[in-house]
């Protein structure tokens, strides 16, 4: 990534103590970039990150400026007036531009704004871009060949109106100086991520727990979809699989029984899986059982291991690898770090966690 951490930053803070030394740095300069429509929350989830970062950490590690086309105020979604400092030709000197918007919808300016952000380009400086931002980046032609995280509802577009991209069906992707984020929560976390990369892993979780979050969810990590709307309505026969999957987490079925159920072939159906969610059956069915697990690690007292075998894992320790290899924790390591902070926020209303049984690695 061309986004390296602040200059001066010779080891990465610890706590505000460690970070408040006196020596001065040169911030990374990141202009984030609002194109209507636009909502405070989607500005919050880039900026909130950094500003929390600084104060946490003590130092202004990172300086925010907020841009618009003309350089006049932005109208948020919600109708209030948001005043910018910049405006999108004037712009130099930045590390990143981040671009943000809640949906792609050009206008009579589109031009301007892909050949302002084509000219950026050249300087080298890093893109980032959330849910309706990343459609201004692939119409300016900056992430051909790149992996970019794509929101579930909008795979068929971006594979019909962008057919360069390598199209990711992930929480958000981060290829070299080009980083992508599929929705809302998804942008707050890859920032988080590049927070941890730039400053420390301590400083981003520390930031992660201020924002309301038990933890910082990998960007490999496949975007969550209702099973009444996977994808589209169609085709079909991915539906139907989908309502099968979810209609057999105790005893998983094998893609063979799937292909069966639904009347296709099991290369159809792996052929159905990978070109609208970009994943096997077998690793979808075990995403979609260790999510189901994990409810349950949080919102119950059920023992660990009863809930490995509830939702098809053959014993504890199968359960245990699978668990921390997808969410990067373990399920006992997860439930203590939710009862703890639940017990600091006050919530009672989720029961803490029962012990795990003392035989399981869990």
């Amino acid at each position: 990534m061309n986004w390296h951490r602040p200059a001066g930053q010779d080891r990465p803070p610890r706590a505000a103590a460690d970070a408040s030394r006196a020596a001065a740095i040169a911030p990374v300069e990141l202009v984030v970039l609002a194109l209507p429509p636009i909502s405070f929350g989607a500005l919050g989830a880039i900026v909130d990150p950094y500003t929390e970062a600084n104060r946490l950490g003590g130092q202004p590690y990172y300086r925010i400026r907020l841009a618009s086309v003309d350089g006049e105020p932005v109208t948020l979604a919600s109708g209030a007036s948001l005043a910018v400092s910049a405006a999108l030709p004037s712009i130099t000197g930045c590390n990143a531009l981040v671009v943000a918007s809640d949906a792609h919808r050009p206008g009579s300016g589109e031009d301007g704004i892909l050949a302002s952000l084509r000219r950026l380009s050249l300087s080298g400086i890093a893109f980032c871009s959330n849910r309706g931002g990343t459609g201004w980046l692939a119409s300016a032609g900056l992430l051909e060949n790149r992996r970019v995280a794509v929101h579930w509802e909008e795979m068929g577009v971006y594979r019909d109106r962008h057919p360069g991209l390598l199209h990711c069906a992930t929480l958000y992707e981060v290829d070299a100086d080009r980083l992508t984020a599929s929705s809302n929560l998804a942008m707050l976390e890859m920032m988080l991520f590049v927070i941890a990369q730039q400053l420390s892993p301590q400083l981003a979780d520390d930031i992660a727990r201020q924002l309301g979050l038990d933890r910082i969810r990998p960007g490999h990590e496949k975007q969550a979809v209702p099973a009444s709307s996977r994808i589209s309505p169609h085709p079909p026969k991915l539906s139907e699989a989908l309502l099968v999957m979810e209609a057999n987490i105790e005893e998983p079925l094998g893609s063979d029984e799937i292909a069966d159920c639904v009347g296709i072939s099991r290369r159809q159906l792996e052929r159905l899986f990978k070109q609208n969610l970009d994943v096997l059956p077998s690793k979808y069915y075990q995403v979609l059982r260790l999510e189901r697990a994990r409810q349950s690690i949080l919102r119950t007292r059920q023992s660990i291991v009863q809930i490995g075998l509830s939702c098809g894992f053959s014993s504890g320790s199968h359960f245990a690898t699978a668990y921390r290899s997808h969410f990067g924790i373990t399920p006992r390591e997860d439930r203590l770090r939710a009862a703890l902070a639940n017990h600091l926020s006050g919530d009672t209303m989720i029961p803490s966690p029962a012990p795990s049984s003392p035989e399981t690695p869990c």
